[in-house]
């Protein structure tokens, strides 16, 4: 299963004023929550990484993969579909991904 990458994720105007680099963690909206906590995510706040691990694990798990072309994940009828507004999309075009988590996403302000 090809893995998703952070690395093209542009900040969203809801993750404050703040350049990628100094967004630590963000805070999921309740549907986006749902999906990682199915994958085995805990807690209220994540770094971009760490989401996009639990997604991965999420299509895993879910089996939302092709079988043959591992890139392609069919999402339709499932929450994951239901967030990216789409019935499958390609790893190896991660855009969607990164356009619904500039829609799902918050920064956080982590406290230590």
């Amino acid at each position: 299963m090809t893995t998703f990458t952070s690395t093209q994720y542009m900040p969203s105007e809801n993750a404050c004023r703040t350049s990628f680099g100094q967004i630590k963690q963000v805070q999921p909206k309740l549907p986006l929550l749902k999906i990682l906590r199915t994958a085995g995510a805990q807690g209220e706040t994540f770094t971009l990484k760490e989401i996009l691990h639990y997604l991965g694990e999420y299509i895993i798990l879910k089996q939302l993969y092709d079988k043959q072309q591992q890139h392609i994940v069919y999402c339709r009828g499932d929450q994951l579909g239901d967030l990216l507004g789409l019935d499958s999309f390609s790893v190896k075009d991660p855009s969607p991904v990164f356009d619904m988590l500039k829609r799902n996403v918050t920064s956080a302000t982590v406290t230590e």
